[in-house]
Order: C-alpha cells, then sequence, then structure tokens
C-alpha cells in the first residue's frame, strides 16, 4: 500500500526520499519544490510534476511558497559595487568529479576566458559570462552525478547544479541572505 504522506522526488534521474508532505511544503516555501517538480508517492512507480497531485498542489499555491527564495544567488549588501552583466568578472568554478575526468572539462574552461587550475577540481577564470552562464556552459559536459559550485568573485553571486536536496538546502542557507 502506498502512503500519501510520503513522497519521493526525481532529480535528474534520482530519487530522493521518502520526505513527509510536512518536509514538502518545507521545500516549497524555500524553492526547492515546485509545480514542474517530479514526485510520486513513496513506493510509487510512476513519477508526475507535483502540480497533479492535489494535496501538493494545494501547498504549492500557498502564500508562503509565492515569496520563495531565489536559489543560487547570494543577493549582494547595499554597499557592494555590482558590475553590469557583461562586465568582466573573476570566478571560482569547484566541480566534484573523478580527477581524470575533469581533465575533459579543461578546454572548455579555458574557452571561457583566461583560466588558472588550482587544483584537479578547481579553476579560477575571467570572463564577461555570468554565473548562470558559466555553470550552464560546464553542466552539459557534467554527468549526473558530478556537481559544480560556480562563484562570481566581483558580483557576490553564486551558483550550483547537481547537488542533493539536503545539500542544495544547506547550500542555499549559507550563501543566500535576506534582503534588507
Amino acid at each position: 500500500m502506498l502512503s500519501t504522506d510520503n513522497w519521493c522526488l526525481k532529480v535528474a534521474e534520482r530519487i530522493y526520499g521518502p520526505y513527509t508532505t510536512k518536509q514538502l511544503e518545507a521545500f516549497a516555501t524555500e524553492g526547492r519544490l515546485s509545480s514542474q517538480s517530479m514526485i510520486a508517492p513513496a513506493g510509487g512507480k510512476v513519477w508526475r510534476p507535483a502540480h497533479q497531485y492535489p494535496i501538493i498542489a494545494e501547498l504549492l499555491s500557498g502564500e508562503k511558497t509565492k515569496t520563495a527564495k531565489n536559489f543560487g544567488r547570494n543577493h549582494i549588501p547595499a554597499d557592494h559595487h555590482a558590475l553590469p552583466d557583461g562586465a568582466i568578472s573573476n570566478f571560482v568554478i569547484i566541480l566534484d568529479v573523478l580527477s581524470g575526468a575533469a581533465t575533459r572539462l579543461e578546454h572548455i574552461i579555458r574557452n571561457l576566458g583566461p583560466a588558472f587550475r588550482l587544483t584537479d577540481n578547481v579553476w579560477t577564470v575571467m570572463s564577461e559570462q555570468s554565473v548562470t552562464g558559466i555553470k550552464n556552459t560546464l553542466a552539459p559536459h557534467l554527468q549526473v552525478r558530478e556537481p559544480v559550485f560556480v562563484i562570481d568573485t566581483k558580483r557576490g553571486r553564486s551558483d550550483w547544479q547537481n547537488f542533493s536536496p539536503e545539500m542544495h538546502s544547506r547550500l542555499t542557507k549559507s550563501w543566500t541572505r535576506k534582503a534588507a
């Protein structure tokens, strides 16, 4: 028998959970669960967008979820000089891939702009792209279980991909500050 108070999430072909409905509500409030997130009752085999389950659609339409955080973006302090998009910025790229696998990304990173490899999986690069642009350039070349974390050191922004929901939440809490 399937339990409707326990749910699993499917992200990039990986399954997470089970989570209670209350936990999914918290994920929605934090912006980690959207109407298009693929979910199934714990033990279920049929994955559907979250909005197709009435109980989940109801919590997604709640007032709390309308103020969900913008994950992967660090709010810039008022005294920070924000650079316009297109201006050259310095980035730190952190990959979680096997040492040998990092070499397959080297030419892609070097095509972004002047780059320096600090360690097997850590690079600095200077580029006119945005932090999301750099992440999106790398993402198609990463496997599902290869996370990437990109930091724009001049604009005070960050973006990441392929982290578990729990790690995503921790990153968000440490990198996102509520606007004053």
